[in-house]
């Protein structure tokens, strides 16, 4: 089967969530003050959707310039992504190789950092995305966070660029321990998993779900699985990630190319090929539906390991808050 066959398999689907995260960044974008950079915290645990936020925004809001550095025209919404262990060269790096611009090894800091400044003055690009920020907040970063909050610093106020900056939620302790950078940054924006607890957010879940389902069974799919077995399995083993939960779908409809059809078997061999700690995907298509408890604890297990605060309601009626900031 290719992926034309099914449009669902290769298409973006835009949730309720997603198009909140995306509406709040592009206003950001669209206030801007021109004469001055800015700073756009994006963060959200892993497989949320950021990066996809982030490539929609460019395809939606990018433009095409012409400048003097290019024959051709370039666009003004760049894409990079900070490597692992990050040094102090590195951010530069990562920004210049968006343009698609090598860096030589024998460059040292300074010189990358005024190539860098030279290339977006000269292709008066308007927005730098770099994914995976929190690279530099974590322990193995060959740089500190106050030279990490320096460096960014150093190019909104030597450019006027803004940068999108993508990551998990860890990345909030760098804003947070240098005035400078806060002064610079706008409201961090949060990407957040559908909450099981709550009424609004199970209904938008479930309204994915059978959006897809029925797209499915449009393409030719005969759908062996009641619809609300099917939900809470697919959200207990997604922890409420939208991105998560279709890559299961997908996963189990390639699987299911020769019958054309979908049943428990499908997906539980794919929850099985995808299993991993500390949530195996597997276990929730055994047996008997999950309760609210496992999908709670689901979902507080993929808060949790981002560090983000989360309410879980326990079964004799204690409620129960986690801060991991607090925590730390």
């Amino acid at each position: 089967m290719s992926k034309f066959d099914l449009p669902i398999i290769s298409q973006l689907v835009r949730h309720d969530f997603f198009e909140s995260v995306y509406n709040e960044v592009e206003q950001h974008l669209a206030v801007k003050d021109p004469r001055n950079g800015t700073i756009i915290p994006l963060l959200g645990p892993t497989r949320i959707g950021k990066s996809a936020v982030a490539n929609l925004l460019k395809t939606k809001t990018g433009r095409e310039v012409e400048t003097n550095a290019s024959l051709l025209p370039v666009s003004d919404f760049v894409f990079g992504r900070i490597p692992p262990k990050p040094n102090d060269r590195d951010i530069y790096r990562a920004a210049l190789e968006a343009f698609g611009l090598l860096c030589r090894e024998r460059e040292n800091t300074a010189t990358v950092r005024k190539r860098l400044i030279h290339t977006i003055q000269q292709t008066k690009v308007r927005v730098i995305a770099l994914d995976e920020c929190s690279h530099c907040a974590e322990r193995g970063a060959n740089l500190s966070a106050r030279a990490a909050a320096d460096h960014l610093k150093t190019i909104v106020d030597e450019t006027g660029v803004t940068l999108l900056l993508l990551g998990l939620p860890r990345f909030q302790s760098i804003i947070e321990g240098n005035e400078q950078l806060r002064d610079r940054s706008t409201n961090s924006i949060y990407f957040l998993p559908y909450d099981w607890q709550k009424e609004e957010d199970r209904d938008a879940f479930c309204g994915v779900i059978y959006a897809v389902l029925d797209a499915i069974e449009k393409g030719g799919f005969a759908i062996d699985f009641e619809f609300d077995d099917l939900v809470p399995r697919l959200y207990g083993a997604s922890a409420g990630r939208i991105p998560v939960a279709l890559r299961m779908i997908k996963s189990a409809l390639m699987g299911a190319t020769e019958r054309r059809r979908l049943d428990a078997d499908s997906f539980a061999e794919s929850a099985r090929r995808m299993q991993q700690y500390p949530i195996p995907p597997f276990a929730f298509f055994q047996g008997d539906c999950p309760d609210d408890v496992l999908l709670i604890r689901s979902y507080a297990t993929v808060m949790a390991e981002a560090g983000l605060h989360f309410d879980a309601e326990c079964p004799d009626g204690l409620r129960v808050s986690w801060d991991m900031r607090l925590a730390s």
